[in-house]
């Protein structure tokens, strides 16, 4: 498993993106750890009129940030995220950047961590477009390769006795994405899976290696498992998933509101995230860009009801 992440971890990727991470290096400088890029540009391969997705990796978040406010919310609250833009050729490329603690990326990707939001999206293909030494890029495989095991064994007792590899991340997914308030669209776990379905086939086995009960299945095609998973250990899994539902909305609300204030338009970017996902277009006025924290609420009631997100 760690072999398979490393390799896909480096990768090669746009000259635009590494001119993305460039400037978050100049941003940062030594207090970056690592700069790892994941989502939808990385799985189409195409970041023009797109922002790119990276996590920026900090040693310390005192460290990384010069506002003390900044990096006590960072650390009571991650991630923070920042918007950039950069001109490179003949345009500009945008990008945002999430800021965790390396310490925080191992803790809360491994089975210890309750809430998916980073092994949900760290189980994901990325590249790792900057590491500070060889150390840190190992360390980064391994903590990748345990969302990829975390996300697999959390989602193995709300499986059927039988089932293939596609059934098994596609719920995942679905799962994964129910813990927080999205305006992607219904099947965007299909197509997930869809993006590179032998990385997740390939990775099915070993990510369920330490699982007690596994056999390979009888269904023809797809890699197929069968397990035992008691009564039991099945609604003590949809409890826990309901609660990661309930807890994970609520934390996405404040992530939210505290993003309204981490970046330069940052209520521009959530409404054009959300026009983008779900074509629910909402315009803020002038008021509502000046003060985003008190009109976060009546502008996300305005678009929950026209079905922006579920």
């Amino acid at each position: 498993m760690r072999a398979m992440i490393l390799s896909e971890l480096r990768q090669p990727v746009a000259a635009s993106v590494l001119a993305a991470a460039q400037e978050v290096r100049r941003r940062h400088g030594a207090s970056l750890v690592a700069c790892l890029f994941y989502g939808s540009c990385l799985r189409d391969g195409r970041d023009e009129d797109r922002v790119i997705d990276f996590y920026a990796i900090a040693d310390d978040y005192r460290r990384f940030h010069e506002s003390r406010v900044s990096a006590v919310l960072n650390a009571i609250l991650p991630p923070n995220v920042y918007y950039l833009e950069t001109p490179f050729e003949e345009r500009v490329v945008r990008a945002k950047y999430a800021v965790v603690s390396l310490g925080h990326l191992i803790r809360h990707t491994s089975p210890a961590a309750f809430q998916p939001s980073l092994w949900g999206r760290l189980a994901q293909p990325c590249a790792l477009v900057y590491a500070r030494d060889s150390a840190v890029e190992e360390t980064m495989a391994g903590a990748l390769a345990a969302a990829v095991e975390t996300m697999a064994a959390e989602t193995l007792a709300l499986m059927p006795a039988e089932f293939t590899a596609d059934r098994l991340w596609i719920r995942a997914f679905r799962e994964s994405y129910g813990t927080e308030l999205r305006a992607e669209r219904s099947n965007r776990p299909q197509d997930l899976y869809r993006a590179c379905p032998e990385r997740y086939d390939g990775l099915t086995a070993a990510a369920l290696s330490g699982s007690q009960g596994l056999v390979p299945g009888d269904a023809p095609g797809a890699s197929s498992v069968r397990h035992r998973t008691s009564a039991g250990r099945r609604s003590t899994a949809r409890l826990r998933w309901m609660t990661r539902r309930v807890l994970g909305k609520t934390l996405h609300v404040l992530r939210l509101l505290k993003a309204a204030y981490t970046f330069t338009d940052g209520l521009d970017y959530i409404l054009w995230k959300i026009e983008k996902h779900s074509g629910v277009r909402t315009i803020p006025t002038p008021w509502q860009r000046r003060h985003p924290l008190m009109a976060a609420p009546s502008l996300a009631w305005r678009l929950y009801r026209r079905g922006a997100f579920r």
